[in-house]
């Protein structure tokens, strides 16, 4: 028998989800901390992301006095006999806490012989035990569910390299008009609306998913720390990065139906490359990057369907790729600009500041003279 239950999240900044409840379960095997966990997925709280649910198995982590005294999370006594662990947790993941009829929290509690309190609101979980070992065992469940819930949530910032240089500009604006002209209406698909905003120009590097003002302040806070760590002494020791976008290229191995086209990013000994990757690994090491790659992907985004749909609503006539093997031939050798690294930023998707690029939450800026990175300036969101 199936039994359901609806959970609607209301004023939640970055995304409303409407949660459906089915118990229809799966078995899923992950890593964390060191440790294999096995446990129930869900395939319910469907809503319009295709997202999971967690249900736990009974299976209990067998932690070891060692293992909990590693644990970086402050303990303390409540009571005469009990102990107390406090903790932040976004609100879009309490009813993953809670589950349907209570039943993920009271599984929990039961097998870690602790009582989890789950705000309504905004505020921490508290977990309360009378013993250390089931308090450590609780918390961890739960980070573990967020783990799990979180890649199923939509991307809300990611960390960039603003291309967006009075150089690089106007050569992109004399591409679009040239791909427009000589093939608008006679190669399969093209036409302006795939274009990118020519303000909005550049590289990506990672995509975060940041749901409320605390973790967008750990995020912050990360990157400063980024900055000190890997970003300083990297510029430090190898000096300006120069940055060159020459011909375009696809994301697929067929140039007659592709869906992105893109200006390819080329820096001396693949500088670039090799910083870019240290600082999504950084922030891998912080929790921060849920589907980690072995390189960054530099590329300058110059066309993509995806454009075109945000404009006009697609339907069955809409054209999903476009033919651009004519494009890559005739462009394969174009230069659009070079360009000394200057600012990395942490950005709002789906945003604009007042120069029409994507509003910043944190950026680091670098001198072009010193290369040296002033400190981190951060901006309301």
């Amino acid at each position: 028998m199936l039994h359901t239950d609806t959970y609607v999240l209301e004023n939640t900044k970055n995304i409303n989800l409407n949660y459906q409840v089915i118990q229809s379960w799966r078995m899923v095997t992950t890593t964390k901390y060191g440790r294999c966990y096995r446990f129930f997925e869900s395939d319910a709280w469907k809503n319009k992301y295709n997202m999971d649910a967690y249900v736990e198995e009974d299976y209990q982590p067998d932690y070891t006095d060692e293992e909990a005294s590693d644990c970086n999370i402050e303990i303390v006594p409540h009571g005469e006999a009990k102990f107390k662990h406090t903790f932040h947790v976004a609100k879009t993941f309490f009813p993953f806490i809670i589950g349907s009829k209570n039943g993920v929290r009271k599984r929990i509690e039961i097998e870690t012989k602790t009582t989890i309190q789950v705000p309504k609101q905004d505020g921490d979980i508290v977990i309360i035990g009378s013993d250390r070992r089931g308090i450590f065992s609780a918390r961890h469940r739960i980070e573990l569910l967020i783990e799990v819930s979180r890649k199923k949530l939509n991307y809300t910032h990611f960390l960039n390299i603003p291309l967006n240089k009075e150089e690089i500009i106007t050569n992109f604006n004399l591409f679009k008009k040239d791909v427009i002209q000589k093939f608008g209406g006679v190669a399969r698909g093209i036409d302006e609306l795939l274009f990118q905003k020519p303000h909005k120009l550049h590289l990506s590097l990672v995509m975060l998913t940041l749901l409320d003002e605390e973790e967008r302040k750990q995020a912050v806070k990360t990157f400063m720390d980024c900055k000190q760590h890997i970003i300083d002494p990297f510029i430090e020791k190898y000096g300006p990065i120069t940055v060159n976008l020459k011909g375009i290229e696809c994301m697929n191995d067929d140039p007659s139906s592709v869906k992105i086209i893109y200006a390819a990013v080329k820096t001396k000994n693949d500088a670039l490359q090799t910083l870019s990757d240290d600082i999504v690994d950084y922030f891998a090491e912080m929790g921060f990057v849920t589907e980690k790659k072995n390189h960054v992907k530099l590329h300058a985004t110059f066309m993509n369907t995806r454009y075109r749909n945000e404009v006009n609503k697609p339907d069955k006539n809409t054209e999903k790729t476009f033919d651009a093997t004519q494009l890559l031939n005739e462009y394969k050798d174009t230069s659009f600009g070079t360009m000394i690294l200057n600012e990395i930023h942490l950005s709002q998707l789906k945003s604009a500041s007042s120069n029409d690029y994507y509003q910043a939450t944190a950026k680091i800026k670098l001198d072009e003279k010193k290369i040296s990175v002033t400190n981190v300036v951060a901006y309301p969101v």
